[in-house]
């Protein structure tokens, strides 16, 4: 009896010293994965609606305000000569639109009469046209 006796006490301590060692294990839930996904506004709503503006400004003639004229925003320039002041004239497309227009970049203005460019908060550039006595033009 004694035998027995010791062999269940035995059993019983391994049992009850493996759950307090941690002998019984929790299950354990993997992580869900969720993916990161990402979205730009360079190419989502913010430069449409720039380019909406600045068509509307160029067709009501406000010649006071500043345009955007960044030359990140072109696309298909081409020189076609030198405006009054020193200032090179382009011909160009706003990217995402067909419409041409004829006038000066941001980033020359820049060089020649900074006081003339706007640096906006989101890092592109407004010429002024007034200052520099020009008008951006619809070319077709």
């Amino acid at each position: 009896m004694r035998k027995i006796l010791l062999c269940g006490t035995a059993v019983l301590a391994l049992s009850v010293g493996t759950a307090q060692a941690g002998g019984l294990v929790e299950p354990v839930m993997e992580p869900e994965v969720v993916a990161a996904t990402t979205s730009s506004s360079a190419g989502g709503v913010i430069i449409p609606l720039l380019l909406l503006l600045l068509i509307a400004a160029a067709v009501a003639g406000n010649d006071s305000a500043p345009q955007v004229s960044d030359a990140r925003l072109k696309t298909d320039i081409e020189w076609v000569g030198m405006a009054k002041g020193g200032f090179p004239l382009y011909h160009y497309r706003y990217k995402g639109s067909a419409t041409r227009f004829e006038g000066v970049m941001a980033q020359d203005v820049a060089n020649i009469r900074p006081e003339a460019v706007v640096r906006m908060s989101n890092g592109l550039m407004a010429v002024n046209y007034a200052m520099l006595g020009l008008k951006m033009r619809v070319i077709h």
